[in-house]
């Protein structure tokens, strides 16, 4: 890291030089001055006649509290970044700083010196790439530079970029990714990783419905020696391995029951204990979750802990099905065929889609996501040879046959309608079918729940009270 300027905004004296201590204990030694500013009048003012490299923040200072404090900061000087090191451990408030422009969000004694020195590195370089980004960079080109392996420009993967990029920016919130089977949920976590401080840390990744419920608890948070019978040495387990990384917890909604207390005290305390331990092990590390399952429905079968929910519920990514975002199927399908051509070694005999399967690919539902579309890619290329790819060669069961043309509009449709009309008319429609109920509703259209609540803002209607 190279020599920084920081302004330390902290009204606490003891604070103030505890800080100062880790950041001379820590790795970047004296490489760094740091300014003393009490008060948020005070920043302002050596903002305004000093250049800094780096402002660590305190959120609670004798002329200004909460997420204010940072506003009138960030405002004063935009070009500095900013790390919010406050006593105040709220992940909702946390969230809510990173999107208004906060690099990160620490909290004072959960954090050591190596996790706020990769904080601070994080912070400076990833301000200097800002910097550098040039005005004819496009937009797309910018979300493939940040996601390289999320193929596709649409304006739902576009959310889905600017949701990870806000998060990557907090080192500590913990994440929760939904979607269905097959959307790039461990691609996303992947990416939340790779981009923020962490990602000179390890990331572990557990799926926890692949791991027999009697071995969970030994594999997450190890044993001593002498837990039971066979444990001849202690043994760290997967959280304490992932230790300054970040660990994902793929299906959560499999986790035993009983095993999910052990979860909330990392979430909650940063401590976990081993099996057969009597103490407490102190542990840094990103909680990343993910399910195909609704968890809400799952807390209110008693199936899932409520107070666990809300701690992974504080960030959430919502994946859509690859059906809700077609425009992406033929970028992703040409991406897969280069991918194949590449591993094969075969760069220079890449094969095309003909016209009459592009076309079957963009009007199949995908029930198995981007997860079967790259099988389906790969089979094809297989039964293709040399050639280009036919339709007999995509084996899509169904998939070739033209949905019949309607004889007649329905009763609330017609001709004379904008497509936004009919689609408003058609959800309409289906909600007086399911009386309401947006799970059912969202089903028959073949879209998510996410997907189906966004249509009705758009259009103003309005689901059952109690679906």
């Amino acid at each position: 890291m190279p020599f920084l300027k920081i302004l330390l905004v902290e009204d606490s004296p003891a604070d103030a030089r505890l800080l100062w201590e880790m950041l001379r204990e820590s790795a970047i030694k004296g490489r760094f001055t740091l300014d003393p500013a009490v008060t948020l009048n005070e920043a302002i003012s050596q903002l305004s006649s000093k250049k800094f490299d780096l402002v660590l923040l305190d959120l609670m200072l004798p002329d200004s509290a909460g997420l204010d404090t940072f506003t009138a900061v960030h405002k004063a000087c935009p070009d500095v970044p900013v790390v919010l090191l406050t006593g105040l451990s709220d992940e909702n408030l946390a969230a809510r700083a990173v999107r208004e422009g906060a690099q990160d969000y620490l909290v004072k004694g959960q954090v050591d010196p190596a996790a706020l020195v990769r904080s601070m590195r994080y912070a400076v370089e990833r301000h200097v790439a800002e910097r550098s980004f040039k005005p004819s960079v496009k937009p797309a080109e910018e979300g493939r530079r940040l996601c390289p392996d999320m193929v596709g420009s649409s304006n739902a993967l576009k959310e889905v970029r600017s949701l990870i990029e806000t998060v990557a920016r907090t080192s500590n919130t913990s994440v929760l990714i939904m979607g269905e089977t097959g959307t790039g949920k461990e691609l996303v976590a992947n990416s939340i990783h790779f981009l923020s401080s962490r990602r000179y840390g390890p990331f572990i990744k557990i799926n926890c419905s692949a791991i027999p419920d009697t071995l969970m608890e030994v594999e997450m948070f190890g044993y001593e020696k002498g837990a039971f019978t066979d444990a001849r040495q202690s043994k760290k387990g997967l959280f304490e391995l992932a230790d300054g990384g970040t660990i994902f917890l793929d299906e959560i909604g499999d986790m035993d029951i009983r095993l999910q207390p052990k979860l909330l005290q990392i979430l909650e305390n940063r401590t976990l204990r081993k099996l057969g331990g009597v103490v407490d092990i102190k542990i840094d590390v990103r909680v990343i979750a993910a399910t195909n399952v609704e968890l809400s429905e799952m807390v209110r079968e008693k199936r899932f802990r409520e107070d666990l929910y809300y701690r992974l519920n504080v960030m959430v990514i919502s994946l859509p099905a690859l059906r809700e975002r077609r425009e992406d199927i033929a970028p992703l399908a040409e991406h897969f065929m280069n991918e194949n051509s590449q591993l094969e070694g075969k760069e220079g005999e890449v094969k095309k889609l003909t016209p009459e399967s592009a076309a079957i690919l963009a009007g199949y539902n995908w029930p198995g996501n981007i997860r079967e579309l790259k099988n389906v890619i790969e089979r094809a290329m297989i039964l293709a040879g040399l050639g280009d790819i036919r339709p007999e060669h995509l084996q899509l069961t169904g998939a070739a046959a033209p949905a019949p043309a309607p004889q007649a509009f329905a009763p609330g449709y017609s001709m004379d309608m904008s497509l936004e009309e009919l689609e408003k008319a058609h959800i309409r429609n289906v909600l007086e079918k399911t009386n309401g109920n947006i799970t059912h509703a969202s089903k028959v259209l073949g879209i998510s729940r996410y997907t189906l609540r966004e249509k009705l803002k758009k259009y103003g209607l309005r689901e059952a009270e109690n679906a």
